[in-house]
């Protein structure tokens, strides 16, 4: 496969979104209205043959994905996948309300006007109706300072996963990033140096250097493009200088489960010399059984799904399965660990946003934390607390189709990817809803440059310390992920 072409022409102007009780296909490569795209009758079949594959599984999500923005003039075919756009029959509106859409020609002058957005990690779908009923009915009626608890919840949420966690030891934050912000703070001295594992997710590399704080990457000696995320040889890598580490579990953006034996070499390493580990679980809802397993559509199920026992650092259901937190089972490091998690994430919750919270064990370090956190007014709201308890206790059932929906679009992402450039190394981890490109060979230079020009908007790696290197959020319609794709990669 060529590498792209940088000079290809800008995508041309979308149709308006369709309104409610319309669809909208996952249209054959040559209906796409995109002069950017130019591929041959020979590759237009294979992608064609794809979607055949693939389109029978697809009805069951259709009612789920918002109507794809910035694919171009895209025909109705009724033959192939097929989603129904929002609910409330407005999704330009909304759409162009969101973060992800808006004044993109300023974050991103190389774009065109109707580029694919892919860039930040929020999902296109509304979310559980349960959790829209209980803030409606909480601001109908509730004005007043409110008092409420989250740790039971909490605690019965872990259960699921099979971790014990004492409610008492959770305390609410009003983002995560407050809560990373406080954790450093309550466990650092300016100057202090902090490990972070590399790549990584931006804003944590920026709250440690905020703080006056000397950042250590530790770097990956080789990143796995086999569908099962990075390894790492830790008695190498970590530092024992250090005051504290910082670690985004699962892995943003690779999608990396760390093995229970490099998490428990960690946890200890770092009890042993007293550093913090402060960790970011965020995305443990979206786990998958076994990245490297392939789609049977016949049957509707992976060809090599293993049982649970092979994962025991997961909760397994079928295709997905909750990441356990990480080193839970390891009771004697627990009190050197603060885990920081959001209903945000999983739940779709960020205009709220959802109740954060920190689970910190150590009583002493769990008081000075929470102190930070009263002081500077960084408790979660009363009505983030409410999303959060609808969340975990009424919404399983709309997560569990949001999560078969990101399996499936895991799926038709790799045998997208296997056709169109079976040699640029990509992967998609265990976890999470990123596909993480190298696209060092395909765009040597200025890579996130030329991939704007293409209509194409993620995430610059540069961003997470990986020059050359893009994040795409799959937590979207098909044929936005088609779209992006044949941009990226069509001659």
């Amino acid at each position: 496969m060529k590498a792209a072409n940088p000079s290809a022409k800008a995508a041309k102007p979308r149709a308006k979104a369709s309104r409610q009780g319309d669809t909208s296909a996952l249209a054959d490569a040559d209906q796409l209205a995109d002069s950017s795209v130019n591929i041959n009758a020979a590759l237009r079949q294979q992608v064609a043959d794809i979607d055949n594959l693939f389109s029978a599984q697809f009805s069951q999500f259709s009612s789920l994905w918002h109507t794809p923005l910035g694919c171009g003039d895209i025909k109705v075919n009724t033959n192939t996948i097929t989603v129904v756009n929002d609910s409330d029959g407005d999704g330009e509106t909304n759409a162009r309300s969101r973060l992800k859409f808006s004044s993109l020609s300023t974050r991103f002058p190389h774009a065109p006007e109707h580029a694919v957005s892919m860039w930040i990690a929020d999902m296109d779908t509304a979310p559980s109706k349960h959790i829209a009923h209980a803030i409606s009915a909480f601001v109908s009626s509730h004005y007043g300072y409110q008092s409420g608890d989250i740790g039971d919840v909490v605690a019965g949420r872990y259960a699921k996963q099979g971790a014990v966690i004492a409610a008492n030891s959770v305390v609410s934050t009003a983002s995560v990033m407050a809560a990373v912000d406080t954790a450093l703070k309550v466990c650092t001295t300016k100057g202090d140096k902090v490990m972070v594992l590399s790549p990584t997710y931006g804003p944590l590399r920026e709250r440690i250097a905020a703080q006056g704080l000397n950042l250590v990457d530790v770097s990956i000696d080789e990143i796995s493009f086999k569908e099962t995320g990075i390894e790492i040889n830790i008695t190498a890598l970590l530092d024992a200088d250090c005051t504290a580490f910082v670690l985004c579990h699962p892995n943003n953006p690779t999608g990396t489960v760390l093995s229970e034996t490099h998490q428990h070499d960690i946890a200890r390493f770092c009890k042993t010399h007293n550093i913090t580990l402060i960790l970011d679980e965020v995305h443990s809802e979206f786990g998958f059984i076994d990245a490297d397993a392939t789609v049977d559509a016949s049957s509707n199920t992976k060809t090599n799904t293993k049982h649970n026992a092979h994962y025991p650092n997961k909760v397994c259901t079928n295709e997905t399965c909750a990441i356990k937190p990480f080193a839970i089972d390891v009771p004697f490091v627990q009190d050197s660990i603060i885990r920081i998690n959001s209903a945000g994430k999983a739940f779709n919750l960020s205009a709220i946003p959802a109740a954060s919270y920190a689970i910190i064990a150590n009583d002493a370090l769990r008081a000075k934390f929470a102190k930070e956190i009263d002081s500077c007014h960084l408790e979660a709201s009363p009505v983030a607390k409410v999303a959060l308890i609808a969340a975990y206790e009424q919404a399983d059932d709309w997560l569990a189709l949001v999560l078969k929906a990101i399996a499936f679009n895991r799926q038709y992402t790799k045998a997208l990817m296997n056709v169109l450039s079976p040699t640029t190394p990509f992967t998609l981890g265990e976890a999470g809803y990123f596909l993480w490109l190298n696209l060092n060979q395909n765009f040597p230079q200025n890579t996130f440059v030329e991939v704007c020009k293409r209509g194409v908007i993620g995430v610059d790696g540069a961003s997470f310390n990986a020059a050359g290197y893009l994040r795409l959020n799959l937590a979207c319609h098909p044929t936005a992920i088609k779209t992006a794709l044949l941009r990226l990669f069509s001659d």
